[in-house]
């Protein structure tokens, strides 16, 4: 089964650190905890937006404090991550990484969202598996116990490709300029380290490949910084 800390530091890395970006829609509920360099209020940090730090203390048990807003030490940061994006994903139950993962980044960027919903990883996902595979599921766990099943039968390199495509036409489609170069790198880096740990589960010779694949590539990412 995945890991969840497989893709913490790709998260991290890539997030930075306290953001005042006028251009995130996060910016319409900034925190009352001081300015960046452009004069304008932080709204996230870490990636965690105000609104959902806020949102979620008193259900994970911290204080919405500036202090810990600004801070954002790993305890706090830790419990967001795994409690409200990789166990909301159910991330535990998928069987190969690649796939763990990808559902854990979007939902990490566009919300996990939930079965009735519009917006959102887990409607994102239904309406993948409904153009791509026709199928039609209603719940993250119908979701999983299919992939799962499409790992067993060497698919997931076909799968995780498909997602792929189907995020990058997704950015496409929010119609938001300012911000398309940046996800669309982000996912191009996603991409280049994860697509070795899409080789299924369920075959060996992909296994010693994909391990290979993944020492090299995470290799020449942080030497050369294919993508900043």
């Amino acid at each position: 089964m995945a890991d969840y800390k497989n893709i913490i530091s790709f998260i991290k890395l890539k997030e930075g650190g306290l953001s005042s970006a006028t251009t995130d829609t996060a910016s319409k509920n900034s925190a009352p905890c001081g300015n960046g360099s452009n004069g304008k209020p932080y709204h996230t940090n870490k990636g965690v937006t105000w609104a959902t730090f806020k949102g979620l203390s008193s259900s994970l048990g911290y204080s919405a404090t500036c202090a810990n807003f600004i801070q954002m030490p790993d305890s706090i940061w830790g419990k967001i991550y795994k409690e409200s994006y990789w166990d909301k994903m159910q991330g535990d139950r998928v069987k190969n990484q690649a796939i763990a993962n990808t559902f854990v980044e979007m939902a990490w960027g566009s919300g996990v969202g939930s079965n009735t919903s519009t917006r959102g990883a887990i409607p994102y996902l239904k309406n993948f598996f409904k153009k791509d595979y026709n199928k039609s599921f209603s719940t993250i766990t119908e979701i999983v116990d299919y992939v799962n099943q499409l790992d067993s039968q060497g698919k997931s390199p076909e799968l995780f490709e498909k997602l792929f495509d189907f995020r990058k036409n997704l950015y496409v489609s929010f119609n938001q300029p300012s911000n398309l170069k940046g996800w669309l790198n982000r996912l191009d880096s996603f991409y280049f380290l994860n697509k070795p740990y899409a080789l299924s589960t369920g075959n060996k010779i992909g296994i010693t490949i994909g391990a290979i694949s993944i020492i090299l590539g995470v290799t020449l990412y942080y030497k050369y910084g294919r993508i900043k």
